[in-house]
């Protein structure tokens, strides 16, 4: 046939024991397995156990470094396959979690020397007498053969092959291609702590609805997990912006403020990187969310990486908006509360004094409200407050302040109105409460207000003043019969 085709598993099965193809071939096997089959850890112990069946070893193993101080190395028995029982080590006590002092004689220059990633191969007979070759004959090893599996240029760990009834001197060709197979480990490894990060951030994402990013210096490219800015599933989980195009997805009140915590974070001592901000979808909508992270720099201190997760702060946002409101607004009617009126009341007198400008104030209630709360309940009464809170906004400018300064009684800020102006503006307000029911469970509720008008010259005087005057002359509107409007100076709003 002019094309053949086969699966990986029968390669190799023809050549002949330990010959560099048939060694190379279970390599790639293993390779195939670690990479897009079983992974950690089963993949490992089928990779062992293929390289010992090749090279005729009596065992093969891996300690993994726990830890290396500079006194003493602590390590750990992990995986293991034996020729036959009698080879058998992994489980005994004097293999697990054991640690050694490394001043023994040699042990040292041997721990340095796998650190550095150098492999080493040992005759036992041609050892000098010490600690080592006392080690290789209790566990009747005539020659072994260690290979450093290094993990982000780290010692992770040691692939070591030992041949108890042969003295084998490894070959040059064997050991480039056992390195291979301890690269398969160290890829293994890796991928084992990718996968567990990605199920640590997943359950992190889950939690916090966050979404990974990173800013590379050098490449002025930014990355990040594509849920963060689009609405549906993408066909891929990354994505990669330029400096420019990422900063057209922040809101553009946003932007100065963000570039700005970037660079008092890249100048001071923090550990963290926080900022709020808001980020555009592909939909169109935004969303608030709070980036997280910390700087990374390289040799000389100069900055390499910005990186850390962006969470989802929406419901945060709304809850610290609707804490604000409530600061300010009194929560049944939605206009401003006593407090923040008197605050705007002060700035009003203010403004007027440095400018000669005139103002007015409408102090307001609805008559007869106590007896309409006793007759038909606290509800519709709260409901009717709600409407006449509706009907004076109807009738004002988006400039004008009105406040609920309690029960019933309302008060109106005018800032630049004279007297006919406020005059026209508290009729409208008594035309609109007068002239339609309030709605109340079906049920109709005709009722009717009363105000006072306190028109101020812009001279000095004080918050509790002004509203002494406009209280006054809404007594004289009570007074002459409700349902009518009186101005300070005691004249009464024509019948």
């Amino acid at each position: 046939m002019p094309i053949q085709t086969g699966t990986f598993d029968g390669l190799g099965n023809s050549y002949e024991e330990g010959s560099n193809a048939a060694l190379l071939s279970a390599i790639a096997r293993s390779a195939e397995e670690l990479t897009s089959g079983k992974g950690w850890p089963e993949g490992v112990n089928d990779l062992l156990a293929a390289l010992g069946r090749v090279t005729g070893v009596s065992r093969v193993w891996i300690f993994q470094t726990l830890e290396l101080t500079d006194t003493h190395l602590t390590q750990n028995y992990t995986f293991e396959w034996a020729a036959a029982p009698r080879y058998r080590q992994i489980g005994m006590p004097m293999f697990s979690m054991f640690t050694n002092p490394i001043d023994r004689p040699g042990y040292r220059e041997m721990i340095r020397s796998r650190k550095n990633g150098e492999w080493q191969k040992i005759l036992t007979r041609l050892l000098e007498p010490g600690w080592l070759r006392d080690s290789q004959e209790v566990q009747r090893i005539k020659s072994m053969l260690t290979i450093p599996i290094m993990v982000d240029d780290e010692w992770w760990g040691t692939l070591g092959f030992d041949d108890c009834e042969r003295e084998y001197d490894w070959t040059d060709a064997e050991i480039a291609l056992l390195r291979t197979a301890g690269y398969l480990i160290a890829n293994a490894v890796l991928r084992d702590r990718l996968s567990a990060k990605r199920k640590q951030f997943e359950i992190l994402r889950r939690i916090t609805d966050s979404s990974a990013w990173s800013y590379d210096f050098t490449t002025g490219q930014l990355w990040c997990a594509a849920e963060l800015i689009h609405s549906v599933p993408m066909p891929t989980e990354n994505i990669n912006l330029s400096l420019r195009a990422a900063l057209r997805l922040v809101h553009s009140l946003d932007r100065h403020g963000l570039l700005q915590a970037v660079r008092e974070h890249m100048a001071g001592d923090k550990d963290v990187f926080r900022q709020d901000l808001r980020l555009f979808m592909d939909c169109g909508d935004q969303r608030w969310v709070e980036l997280i992270g910390n700087l990374r720099r390289g040799a000389g201190g100069r900055p390499e990486q910005l990186a850390g997760i962006a969470v989802d702060i929406r419901a945060r946002k709304q809850e610290e908006e609707r804490l604000r409101e409530e600061a300010v607004t009194d929560p049944l009617t939605g206009v401003l509360n006593r407090r923040m009126f008197w605050r705007e009341l002060q700035a009003q007198l203010d403004r007027a004094v440095d400018r000669s400008a005139p103002f007015a104030v409408l102090m307001l209630d609805i008559d007869h409200f106590k007896t309409l709360n006793d007759t038909h309940g606290h509800h519709a009464g709260d409901v009717i407050l709600g409407g006449f809170a509706e009907r004076c906004a109807s009738a004002v400018r988006s400039q004008d302040v009105i406040a609920r300064l309690g029960g019933d009684e309302f008060v109106i800020l005018l800032p630049g109105e004279r007297f006919l102006a406020a005059r026209s503006v508290a009729e409208r307000i008594l035309e609109s409460v007068g002239s339609a029911p309030f709605v109340v469970d079906g049920r109709e509720h005709r009722v009717t207000a009363s105000i006072g008008l306190y028109v101020h010259d812009g001279s000095q005087t004080t918050p509790a003043r002004v509203l002494e005057r406009a209280d006054a002359a809404l007594y004289q509107a009570k007074r002459r019969g409700r349902n009518r409007l009186a101005e300070a100076d005691g004249y009464g709003s024509p019948e």
